[in-house]
């Protein structure tokens, strides 16, 4: 019996370790694309802030008031319905936030909205309340919102179950 040459051994190898691959890739992406996914109780509202102002917003702007209360003049944001993930932090200052993991298409509008207002102040709004207007230092491209405003626990507990639609236990734990 003749022996295959060798270029066509090591070109076998090569094609059963590309479809290897292939084949672990596929399985990756499957498992990606069935991540679990929460429905939001109260869609997760993200404005860019044009300008802020003292008082209530008057009459015709288009802008949303604070709680200080402020006028938040804004353009055009993103609506987040569906993420992976709400639950509550711990932080260092031993306050509390909120950590929403995106999905899907909002993770890459969200990273766009932060490259765009790096420097920038923009808006959380959630039930039509402001519950955070942050500035951002750099553009956040990894998924995660983490909301903050030294919020109290039982703060970042109810801002979950709003966030969430959810009466119960909001430490994610």
């Amino acid at each position: 019996m003749r022996r295959p040459p060798k270029t066509t051994l090591l070109a076998a190898i090569i094609i059963i370790g590309l479809c290897s691959a292939a084949v672990a890739m596929t399985g990756v992406l499957i498992a990606t694309a069935r991540q679990s996914q929460t429905k939001l109780g109260s869609p997760l509202l993200l404005y860019p802030v044009v300008r802020q102002t003292s008082g209530a917003c008057p009459a015709g702007t288009q802008g949303v008031t604070g709680p200080e209360p402020s006028c938040y003049e804004v353009t055009e944001g993103i609506v987040i319905r569906r993420v992976g993930a709400v639950v509550l932090r711990p932080l260092r200052d031993d306050s509390h936030g909120v950590s929403i993991r995106l999905v899907g298409a909002d993770r890459e509008a969200f990273a766009d909205l932060t490259r765009a207002q790096q420097g920038k102040q923009i808006i959380v709004v959630v039930g039509g309340r402001v519950v955070t207007a942050p500035w951002v230092d750099a553009p956040i491209t990894g998924g995660e919102v983490l909301l903050t405003g030294r919020f109290s626990r039982a703060d970042a507990e109810r801002l979950v179950r709003e966030i969430t639609g959810a009466p119960g236990d909001a430490t994610g734990t």
